[in-house]
């Protein structure tokens, strides 16, 4: 009886691990499977996308067969006129058919469309240095106010001129929204896994992001804010028409007096006109130590804890995906050169704050910035952004 007992025990330990194998197998399947899902799948007839180190990449398989026009450009002829080329040439905006027709007509861009009933989204690129350019589209996607363009570009060799170019797609939908989603060839793709980096530095206009502005008046005060470059202006929210006017309370709290919504701040995104680069001032430091760096020259620079809060929880992913940062402060003259500021009325004290940064492998031997604390009286405006150094 007893050695019967121990055959049924042992039989029964025997079917219940190989109960627990059969699940653990039928779980490596499972991941296994949905591994290969998401390591490649295509998302349409002209693009897959392929996973690699925890990061989608957007493969171009052939090129979009929508209706788009899309023109290279020659304007070394502009070179000499005074307004800014790049600032002038570069939009990413959808214009209407008089719009477009006078857009094309300043750079001498053939008007491949006619139908003034329709709208046309304009996205163009120019580069410095004379290189060669090429660019395809691979695809465009709506989603209710917001369009995806899949774009993919490279500038290499030399040409005796700037090259730009210009992407055109009539539409008759409703945009609020442009993303321009970089998209690469399987050969890049291959190179990325290779040596575990990008092949180029997709990034056609230098961008200012996510710069909010707070507003603490002494009390209940109707107040106008107005971004006197708005036309590098790339989003905005509350959307930004030749101004903002909102009623501003003394604890930092907004009514857009347009839509009568309840805010807490003013937020844009831009093209910079400057291009941040390296330079012999400014802090190096490990991406480990981005909080304990950033609380402590924010409370330098005059933002509250509350500012400092929004500005590090943006920040820090970026920052801390480094080995090291090389970071620096623009100037009051840098920030204002790229977004000048008009606030009626008047406020008594204008903090602006403005991170320029670089990922770096290795540190770097800079002076340290010196940092300036301000004196928060009165009405008080604040605001802060940041850019990548290219």
């Amino acid at each position: 009886m007893e050695e019967k007992k121990q055959i049924k025990i042992s039989l029964k330990a025997a079917i219940i691990m190989l109960c627990v194998l059969l699940v653990v197998v039928l779980i490596l399947i499972y991941f296994i499977f949905n591994k290969v899902k998401i390591s490649q799948y295509d998302i349409s007839d002209t693009i897959s996308i392929q996973t690699y180190n925890d990061k989608d990449y957007y493969i171009i398989k052939k090129d979009y067969a929508g209706n788009y026009d899309l023109q290279f450009l020659s304007l070394s002829e502009f070179l000499n006129s005074k307004t800014d080329i790049r600032t002038s040439f570069e939009v990413k905006e959808v214009m209407n058919y008089a719009d477009y027709k006078s857009y094309c007509n300043k750079w001498g861009i053939k008007t491949k469309y006619s139908d003034s009933s329709k709208k046309y989204i304009v996205f163009s690129y120019l580069a410095y240095g004379s290189p060669i350019l090429e660019a395809r589209l691979a695809g465009v996607e709506y989603n209710n106010s917001n369009v995806d363009i899949y774009m993919w570009d490279d500038a290499s060799g030399f040409a005796a001129d700037i090259s730009a170019y210009v992407l055109v797609i009539p539409t008759e939908q409703n945009i609020n929204n442009i993303n321009i989603i970089p998209v690469y060839t399987y050969a890049e793709f291959k190179n990325i896994q290779s040596y575990d980096d990008t092949p180029y530095d997709y990034n056609p206009v230098i961008g200012i992001d996510k710069p909010i502005i707070y507003l603490y008046p002494t009390e209940d005060t109707e107040v106008s804010v107005k971004l006197l470059k708005d036309e590098n202006l790339t989003c905005s929210y509350p959307k930004y028409k030749d101004e903002w006017k909102v009623l501003a309370q003394s604890n930092g709290n907004l009514r857009d007096l347009t839509t009568n919504r309840q805010l807490y701040s003013l937020y844009y995104e831009s093209k910079s006109d400057i291009e941040f680069k390296v330079e012999n001032e400014g802090f190096i430091v490990k991406g480990e130590d981005t909080i304990a760096f950033l609380e402590e020259k924010l409370a330098i620079l005059g933002l509250t804890e509350r500012e400092s809060e929004e500005f590090i929880v943006y920040w820090l992913p970026k920052l801390e995906a480094n080995k090291y940062n090389y970071i620096r402060f623009a100037t009051t003259d840098e920030i204002n050169e790229t977004m000048p500021l008009e606030i009626n009325p008047n406020p008594d004290t204008i903090i602006r704050v403005l991170m320029t940064f670089k990922g770096l492998e290795n540190p770097l031997n800079v002076q340290e910035q010196k940092l300036e604390t301000p004196n928060r009286t009165g009405f008080v405006a604040v605001e802060w952004g940041g850019t990548e150094i290219d």
